[in-house]
């Protein structure tokens, strides 16, 4: 059962009028791009299909949705796939750029570590965030004063990205770094803070 129970059971015909729907760009309609797309891949090579002809003409939310159907895992094995990871790094959507690097993520693109984390100094915080996935999930064992520094960040999205890593690393020695953050300035920097002390305590 997805977010939008009116796409569940629909046929390949059928997804594909809904995304190719006009909606707003904002960040109800990319949940509902994110699930079509989802939904139009799991119906095969068509839908695969589709997904990649619609990359030239998409917005940026469905964009976004067909950049996560495509690298969800297990990724669609296709060897023009990471090469427009690459190319999307350089897009001047934050959107479409964060997706990006969590689709390289996805791939286990390692190798692609020197593009990807000077990015972390990038000025929207859901491309910081998503170099922080990157950095946790495919190098764990020197991602954490990356992760530490994050937690002073400006935006409440990459604090409690960098503490959700943390605690997914199992850094109990950054419990003392995670501490101060019970008491942060937003609700949901406070609740990670709380779950991930309670699970690395």
């Amino acid at each position: 059962m997805s977010f939008y129970p009116e796409l569940d059971g629909l046929n390949l015909v059928e997804l594909i009028e809904c995304f190719q729907h006009s909606y707003l760009e904002n960040e109800e309609s990319s949940v509902y791009y994110d699930e079509a797309a989802m939904l139009i891949r799991q119906q095969g090579e068509a839908g695969i299909a589709f997904l990649f002809g619609q990359i030239e003409k998409a917005n940026s939310v469905q964009l976004k949705g067909i950049l996560l159907a495509l690298t969800f895992p297990p990724p669609v094995e296709n060897p023009l796939l990471r090469s427009l990871l690459l190319t999307y790094l350089r897009d001047d959507r934050p959107l479409i750029i964060a997706e990006a690097i969590d689709g390289l993520r996805m791939l286990g693109a390692k190798d692609t570590v020197d593009i990807v984390l000077p990015l972390h100094i990038h000025p929207d915080p859901y491309v910081r965030g998503s170099v922080l996935r990157f950095m946790s999930r495919l190098y764990p064992n020197s991602s954490q004063p990356l992760l530490i520094e994050a937690l002073q960040d400006p935006d409440y999205i990459v604090r409690e990205n960098a503490i959700d890593e943390l605690d997914d690393l199992g850094a109990v020695e950054a419990v003392a770094n995670i501490r101060p953050l019970l008491t942060d300035s937003h609700p949901h920097v406070r609740q990670a803070a709380e779950t991930a002390i309670q699970n690395l305590a």
